[in-house]
């Protein structure tokens, strides 16, 4: 991400409150899946600072509805929410490749389920730790899943949005494609913010 534009949107979330603060938020760390390059997207909201939890249930709804995606709550507590945030049809369609759905079978997840069934199952499977297969529903390949597994996190190829394990060259292409999308999206909202200023004096 560029060094300025990073620096601006983060003196500009300092200047936020409420609704604004938290659409910020959600537009900046889901923008690769509101931009469809990614099937979801994975956000924590806590009691913390801001209290982002107390901001999610009061303004989460209206705030996907906006971006035209969906949710999922996968855990909760008194102090946080884990909430999965995706586009529907290209959550179904990575899930259900063929390739995806070989791994989820072999662990619990039949072909015949639907979206929400699955979504239900990983809520499930949440309960005890995070599960492997949560790269499978935020669009990591599955080569990349099963080598964390046989490696136990160790040894991989290279490091970003996910551990690396085989063919670093496309790795390197969606790590770049979600770069992107961030860095558009955090422009967006710190020249939408500079204009409001701007109409405000």
């Amino acid at each position: 991400m560029d060094k300025l534009v990073r620096i601006k949107f983060a003196e500009i979330l300092r200047t936020l409150d409420g609704k604004e603060y938290i659409e910020a938020m959600i537009a900046f760390a889901s923008a690769p899946t509101i931009k469809g390059k990614k099937p979801a997207s994975l956000m924590n909201f806590n009691s913390c600072g801001r209290n982002t939890a107390a901001l999610w249930r009061k303004y989460g709804k209206d705030i996907c509805e906006s971006f035209e995606l969906e949710y999922f709550e996968l855990k909760s507590d008194d102090d946080s929410i884990l909430i999965l945030l995706y586009r529907k049809r290209l959550l179904e369609w990575y899930v259900n490749h063929p390739r995806n759905q070989s791994f989820l079978n072999k662990i619990g997840y039949d072909t015949e389920d639907s979206l929400e069934k699955k979504l239900t199952i990983l809520k499930r499977r949440f309960e005890m730790s995070c599960p492997h297969e949560i790269g499978i529903f935020l669009g990591m390949p599955v080569e990349d899943v099963e080598g964390f597994i046989e490696h136990k996190g160790k040894n991989c190829l290279l490091c970003k949005y996910w551990k690396v394990y085989c063919n670093p060259k496309r790795a390197e292409l969606l790590f770049n494609a979600y770069d992107k999308a961030r860095n558009n999206m955090a422009e967006f909202l710190v020249k939408l913010n500079e204009n409001r200023m701007v109409k405000c004096c």
